[in-house]
């Protein structure tokens, strides 16, 4: 192994890193190798091949993933008898090292163990051990079993796990005159003389070390290191004196491997050995000095023995090895022996071999294939390859039968749905209780300082005049008000902020995997039946797609909504469904304004889908749907699916009978009447609308609806529930918008007018004219007779608000009748029947208004009709 990794080293070799972990990957894969010792033998050269040629980084990564799979992070059956022997053991937490430490294959602890903090770093089960014991003084077990509810680790952490013990113990072990020595003590200081306060937003406080070490037991073990490491300076003080010594860890259990960790032809340098001198003395100082646990030194001034540089790098959590302490020569020195002694044994090899084949005679053909036999039975049968081990994908696949069935496909859905839905609302409760964390503070702030009444007194010396002496100093008393700090107030802001900081560190914390792959998997779906729809555009495959945007509408809540990750997925995943399944689908238009009218909050989501031109025979139905639900409330979602209603390509396209327009037309002057008199701010934009689509259809094949707008107008202007807009902007559309006098003559050959104009003027023919009258003078006349405050104050006690438009509207009526008629009334004799019978026509407009049916009531009859109001009517009785 280690020929082979020198040669692969060699320049165009595959280089030592393939090698490296090829033959990790051939020693670690049968059951139990961390038991083997052989195994571990070899293991521990490989890691020390890894060391020199820093490749380190290759050997970890491959028992991470092995350390990862036995802690239940993967399910990965190879390791599952390993994992069930371990625990047998009585080991609560799996580990490659078999006991606290290793003594025999210290290469190899080192590795994993710088693997098992790599591990703890990233589960940051450190992190949060430490953040107990510094914020709520906890015990050790105590902080772990917090830090295991906290993290939801798969297996309960055990104490002696905890690398700071780990790398204690394997200091221990390991023997003085290893190369590695200085380095595991550096590990263990840079935990033990660590401080974590800035990381928890502390300030700079002492070294966390000791409270890890509190109990008795582990207070003896400091003390066994401490011993350990005078034992350790004697023994290289020794070696320093070119002594041959036997290192302070040698004993019964120790292997005869490491009993030549220094080679009989080799000698380390009097110099290291007295640097190592020096660096166990500072070890001892930084162990013993107790200021380092409080916080209150400054390194600086510490004396030379204390090696204050080092212990700032220490303390600063600086990774950088102290390659300066190993003794790089002799690890070269021990690699050259072994490659040296791999040759040997291959040469004595050869020469054994050549020697019992001397009789062979190699030139003769004939024996050719007997000597190729006899060759490769001296090696072993080649081993049939290896099984491919299907590789699982992260996210399941999409099969093809969920996506043509409507209930798989739901059903395959809801269970990543719901997980996007728990994460919302987890992130929403995280963000109500930082709003009140925030709130509390706020309330808090203001009491952090309170004034207080205090009285001082001051001594004025009093320094005298030339002649005259002073008595003494005089007393001033001062009285003020001083600020003081109060302190119950500033320990609760100080668990506030601990609080909010744990929080916002929950918070931003990446979505577990879990979630993303549901995400992931929502949308493959997805993507897979569009994809297929384009393709095949089957009834089957459209109700699966219809099926699953209503179904992403059901999930779609507040926490939903607030967390924009899943608002954002959401949106995005009901716009593409809605774009491809519902736009323009006949069948649901009625489900999704249901929905829309059910939970308003989904209009904005939901209404660029909602077509009711689609559906043609629904179309009223659905308008009346909306009309209903009108309100103060709601307007805004009434507004939006009302610009959904495209009356102007419904009428064009579908044609309606009259009877379905009539339907719409009612339906429209309830909308108006529920808007009112004076329409509040809020409604005005559906009522807006409602006038538009009013007109619309008012002047769609007039006059098919003008009596009904008479007739509707009429009875909602009586009782006052119409707004006087509407009145205008259905004179407007009739061509009646401005009064006679400001518009001139009306031209049949003017060019200024609108087709709208056009086919009003040419429908208006005098005899249906003469009928509108007649219908209006009837109806006003009903009108003033129909109850006890009409026949009392007249028709302006109501029609206040509409006198304007109704006069303009009277005007023009008289006007066409009057254009009509002037040509055959030119012919006829003064004093003709037929002008006065146009007379009394046209009088009867007016006399509903102006009739006085009782003179006792005739005082309110006048006190109600304005000078102005008197002036018109005149007026257009002149014309």
């Amino acid at each position: 192994m280690i020929t082979h990794i020198f040669l692969s080293s060699q320049p165009n070799g595959v280089g030592s890193a393939a090698v490296l972990e090829f033959w990790v990957q051939v020693l670690t894969s049968q059951q139990l190798w961390h038991r083997d010792r052989a195994t571990l033998f070899l293991l521990d050269h490989l890691c020390k091949a890894a060391f020199q040629y820093s490749q380190e980084d290759c050997v970890q990564k491959l028992l991470y993933q092995q350390h990862k799979n036995a802690l239940g992070y993967h399910c990965d059956k190879g390791l599952l008898s390993s994992l069930v022997s371990w625990i047998v053991a009585g080991n609560v937490t799996p580990s490659f090292i078999e006991g606290n430490a290793n003594s025999s294959q210290v290469w190899f602890s080192w590795v994993v163990l710088n693997m098992e903090s790599i591990f703890e770093e990233d589960s940051q089960l450190r992190r949060v051990v430490e953040g107990e014991l510094v914020i709520n003084a906890l015990t050790p077990d105590q902080a772990l079993k917090k830090a295991q509810t906290q993290l939801k680790l798969p297996i309960v952490p055990s104490l002696q796990r905890l690398m700071i013990y780990r790398w204690a113990h394997q200091a221990l072990a390991t023997p003085a005159d290893h190369p590695l020595m200085p380095l595991i003590w550096q590990k263990f200081f840079l935990l033990y003389l660590h401080r974590p306060g800035p990381q928890y937003g502390l300030p700079v406080d002492g070294c966390i070390g000791r409270r890890f070490f509190q109990s008795a037991a582990h207070l003896n073990l400091l003390n066994e290191m401490k011993q350990r490491l005078i034992e350790v300076a004697d023994f290289h003080h020794a070696a320093s004196k070119a002594l041959r010594v036997d290192s302070p860890a040698d004993g019964s259990d120790r292997s005869p491997e490491k009993g030549r960790s220094c080679s009989p032809d080799y000698l380390t340098s009097p110099e290291l050995h007295k640097e190592l001198v020096r660096l166990c003395n500072v070890f001892v100082l930084w162990l013993e000095e107790e200021s380092f646990q409080k916080g209150d030194t400054y390194i600086p001034s510490l004396p030379k023995q204390y090696d204050a540089y080092r212990l700032a790098k220490i303390m600063q959590n600086q990774q950088d090895l102290w390659m300066e302490y190993v003794n790089v020569e002799l690890i070269h020195h021990e690699f050259q022996e072994a490659l040296n002694l791999w040759l040997q044994v291959q040469l004595e090899s050869h020469t054994a071999s050549t020697t019992s084949a001397g009789q062979t005679d190699f030139t003769n053909p004939l024996s050719a294939k007997e000597r190729i036999m006899s060759n490769l039975k001296k090696f072993d049968t080649p081993k049939p390859p290896l099984p491919l081990q299907p590789v699982k994908t992260p996210v399941p696949v999409i099969s093809s039968a969920s996506l043509v069935s409507q209930k798989e496909a739901i059903q395959l859905m809801r269970m990543d749905l719901n997980i996007l839905q728990q994460h919302a609302k987890t992130a929403a409760i995280w963000e109500s209780q930082h709003v009140a964390l925030n709130s509390e503070m706020l309330d808090t702030v203001p009491k952090l300082y309170v004034n207080r009444e205090e009285q001082i007194t001051l001594h004025l010396e009093c320094r005298g005049s030339s002649n005259k002496g002073c008595q003494g100093a005089a007393l001033l008393t001062v009285q003020f008000e001083g600020k003081h700090k109060n302190e119950a107030v500033s320990q609760q802001l100080h668990a506030l902020r601990k609080e909010v900081r744990q929080l916002q560190a929950e918070a931003t914390k990446p979505p577990s995997l879990g979630v993303v792959e549901a995400a992931v998997h929502v949308e493959n779906f997805i993507t897979a039946l569009i994809n297929i729809y384009k393709v095949q555009p089957l009834p089957a495959i459209q109700k699966v797609g219809i099926s699953l945007f209503f179904t992403l509408v059901e999930y779609v809540c507040d926490e939903t909504q607030r967390n924009p990750p899943t608002r954002q997925f959401f949106s995005s995943c009901i716009e593409i469904l809605g774009q491809v399944f519902i736009s323009g689908t006949k069948s649901e238009c009625k489900r999704l304004l249901q929905t829309i009218l059910q939970n308003r909050r989904l209009c904005t989501l939901l209404s660029p889908y909602f077509t009711p031109v689609a559906s043609p025979s629904e179309f009223v139905t659905l308008y009346e749907k909306v009309v209903a639900f009108l309100s103060e409330d709601n307007s805004d979602v009434v507004f939006m699916l009302l610009t959904k209603f495209d009356l102007t390509q419904w009428l064009n396209i579908t044609k309606p009978p009259l009877s379905e327009r009539t339907r719409l037309l009612e339906s429209i002057h309830l909308a108006l009447n529920a808007c009112g008199l004076e329409p509040e701010e809020d409604i005005l934009m559906p009522f807006n609308i409602f006038c538009k689509h009013w007109t619309k259809l008012l002047q769609y094949q007039f006059p098919d609806h003008y009596s009904d707008f008479l007739r509707l107008f009429m009875q909602s202007s009586s009782e006052q529930l119409l707004s006087p807009d509407c009145w205008k902007a259905s004179l407007k559309a009739l061509g009646c918008g401005s009064s006679v006098t400001e518009q001139g003559r009306f031209k049949k050959s003017d060019s200024t007018r609108s087709p709208v104009l056009q086919d009003a003027a040419e429908a208006l023919l005098s005899e249906e004219q003469v009928e509108t009258i007649e219908w209006l003078s009837t109806s006003f006349c009903k009108l003033r007779l129909a109850s006890v405050d009409f026949r009392t104050f007249g028709l302006f006690s109501k029609w206040s608000p509409y006198v304007a438009e109704v006069n303009t509207f009277l005007e023009y009526l008289t006007k066409r009748l009057i254009d009509t008629e002037v040509v055959s009334l030119a012919q006829e004799p003064v004093g003709s029947n037929r002008i006065l019978s146009l007379y009394s026509v046209i009088a009867g407009l007016f006399k509903p208004w102006i009739l006085v049916l009782d003179k006792e009531d005739a005082r309110y009859i006048l006190m109600h009709l304005k000078i102005k109001s008197i002036f018109d009517k005149v007026r257009t009785l002149a014309l």
